[in-house]
């Protein structure tokens, strides 16, 4: 054989035996990178976390470290605090380490939650009185009590 030719072998042999990764990264460190730098297309963003999360998932593979919560804080952040506190509690049962950290933020999410719901309320802006006189306006928070 010739010399080019065994090198060409050994280098052939060498990326065969390379180890396989832990994970299937599909892109996450790209798309992370591209939002921080340009935040404005959450959309985008929130897409191709799901993209990676739903392509490891169905091959079998492990997610990515970070990605679960990255996913989670980001439907957190369209007002999804249900699917959020899922993806944080697949995070912590997936990574230990993140144990504290996700406990906490499951903790913000349900809370975030419970005052979505209070705040969907209606708050009346009228009272009526049944005397017929002029109705009043409720007072706001911020103008406090009237007398």
């Amino acid at each position: 054989m010739t010399r080019p030719t065994l090198i060409a072998a050994a280098a052939l042999l060498t990326l065969g035996c390379a180890p396989q990764t832990k994970y299937t990264w599909g892109g996450y460190d790209e798309v992370l990178y591209a939002h921080y730098k340009a935040p404005q297309d959450h959309k985008a963003f929130v897409d191709a976390l799901k993209t990676v999360i739903v392509q490891s998932e169905a091959h079998g593979n492990a997610v990515p470290p970070g990605c679960y919560a990255e996913y989670g804080y980001a439907l957190l952040e369209e007002g999804q605090s249900a699917d959020a506190v899922v993806f944080f509690g697949k995070e912590r049962d997936k990574w230990p380490e993140s144990r504290a950290l996700m406990d906490k933020m499951v903790t913000y999410a349900q809370g975030k939650s419970n005052a979505h719901t209070v705040s969907q309320k209606p708050v009346p802006q009228d009272i009526v009185p049944s005397s017929g006189a002029q109705p009043l306006r409720a007072a706001t928070a911020s103008e406090g009590k009237t007398p």
